[in-house]
């Protein structure tokens, strides 16, 4: 089994730049690393659920290497730097983007975060990308959900989780509106990795 690599200390070095807004409208340029793909290669950029899933994530996708940029409470654009610091070390064809949690609920401004992040990509990129379940307190959820299926009909390097739709039917129990317990979180592992084995060419059914 190969290790599991973490990088989140490199994330969380550059934290203190993350949310300068100059940085992040920067064009995107493509470097070497998005021309040349690993296929042995996943990168898991997220927020605590994608933290969440690190002890199982390794054990499930035993046979690539997984590299973690996470933090607990990242929003699509601290994520999206932590994409772009990323691939100018790693050149992973996979990359699941566990994010949109702690965004606001502005469908238009998070279809452009969307949007951008899928342009940086190569054309054999697989970006696995689970939907978007929180409480209505927190920022309704469901325009964010339309704009990743959306984009998914529109651009078929995207493949959805429907984890939303998971919680909805009682196959994972949340126990704050948010995180799942241990059993969940393995759950979402396990449908996340079904995705990227499966190449990005269809998600577990809901």
């Amino acid at each position: 089994m190969r290790a599991v690599r973490s990088t989140i200390l490199i994330t969380i070095v550059c934290l203190c730049c993350i949310l300068a807004i100059g940085a992040l409208a920067e064009p995107w340029p493509v470097g070497p690393s998005l021309a040349h793909a690993d296929a042995a290669q996943v990168l898991i950029v997220g927020d605590s659920l994608a933290v969440g899933m690190m002890p199982f994530l390794g054990q499930m996708i035993s046979d690539r290497e997984i590299t973690f940029a996470a933090k607990a409470g990242w929003t699509t654009p601290q994520g999206m730097r932590a994409l772009r610091i990323a691939l100018k070390q790693y050149a992973p064809q996979t990359i699941v983007m566990s994010l949109g949690t702690n965004d606001g609920a502005d469908a238009g401004v998070f279809a452009d975060r969307v949007r951008r992040t899928l342009s940086v990509l190569p054309s054999e990129a697989c970006v696995v990308w689970p939907a978007i379940m929180r409480p209505r307190r927190k920022g309704d959820y469901h325009g964010l959900n339309r704009v990743l299926r959306q984009e998914a009909r529109r651009d078929d390097r995207l493949t959805i989780v429907n984890w939303d739709r998971m919680v909805a039917k009682g196959t994972v129990g949340l126990r704050d509106g948010v995180h799942p317990d241990a059993d969940g979180y393995r759950f979402r592992s396990w449908v996340t990795a079904a995705a990227v084995r499966r190449g990005c060419s269809a998600a577990p059914a809901a």
